[in-house]
């Protein structure tokens, strides 16, 4: 309310400094939420003596849905079809009148409404207005969904995960979205570090438990693997093997 007041300040100050210079200020919220209505407000100031017939059109931004008024008119512009909507109104002498439309933006991000065109009809003197310019953000909900992202909803999108957007910065945080971003780099360096000293780790604990199993089983192998001694009799030469048949006369 203390914005608008002040902007109708502006405009009765300027127009009673130049009499015959007709104004056109146009303003809004900065910021909503998705699924908010924001309400765009045109003040025409009339500075001449006598009413006056005004002709006006409001180029509106894409990807809105037309609260009010309802009813809008479409056209070619820069090769681009294009929604605006048109008035005509007359303003009484010395006066500001204010003319109030409201839409829906259906994305997040930031809007641009370009400036509104209003044509004095009795001598066909034109003059705009300011661009506007607003914020849509997104309503939390611990969930990053497919049009959010980490500028457009922080609070559900944090710099760590994939989402579309590189925030190229020595931050601590790892976007995976950049390339070569520095706080990446440190984190894989680390990793990497500390996965090759739990490998090292791993296999000193191996060694440690399997060499002396390897040493005892190569000890048992070695043992069987010997030869069997053969011990000999030696004899000796004038001994003869007792004759089995020795007791038998030869009847012959």
């Amino acid at each position: 309310m203390k914005k608008i007041i002040y902007l109708i300040c502006i405009l009765l100050i300027v127009s009673s400094v130049s009499a015959q210079e007709l104004q056109v200020v146009k303003e809004s919220n900065p910021e909503i939420k998705l699924g908010d209505i924001i309400e765009i407000k045109i003040h025409i100031s009339n500075p001449s003596q006598t009413e006056k017939e005004f002709s006006i059109e409001e180029i509106l931004p894409k990807d809105i849905e037309v609260i009010d008024p309802t009813t809008f008119s479409t056209k070619r512009n820069d090769a681009l079809e294009v929604s605006y909507y048109s008035w005509i109104t007359l303003i009484s002498p010395n006066s500001i009148k204010t003319i109030t439309y409201k839409i829906k933006p259906l994305s997040l991000g930031e809007y641009s409404i370009s400036s509104t065109k209003v044509i004095d009809n009795s001598n066909l003197n034109e003059i705009e207005s300011n661009s506007i310019t607003f914020k849509v953000n997104c309503v939390p909900d611990n969930k990053c969904d497919l049009k959010e992202n980490s500028i457009l909803c922080p609070e559900d999108c944090s710099k760590e995960i994939s989402d579309g957007i590189c925030t190229y910065k020595a931050d601590g945080i790892c976007d995976p979205d950049c390339d070569d971003e520095p706080d990446c780099k440190k984190s894989e360096f680390n990793i990497k570090t500390l996965l090759i000293s739990f490998l090292v780790i791993i296999i000193i604990i191996l060694l440690i438990w399997l060499l002396p199993k390897i040493f005892k089983k190569k000890e048992k192998f070695q043992v069987q693997g010997e030869k069997t001694e053969i011990k000999y009799v030696n004899i000796p030469k004038d001994s003869k093997e007792k004759d089995p048949l020795s007791g038998f006369k030869n009847n012959q």
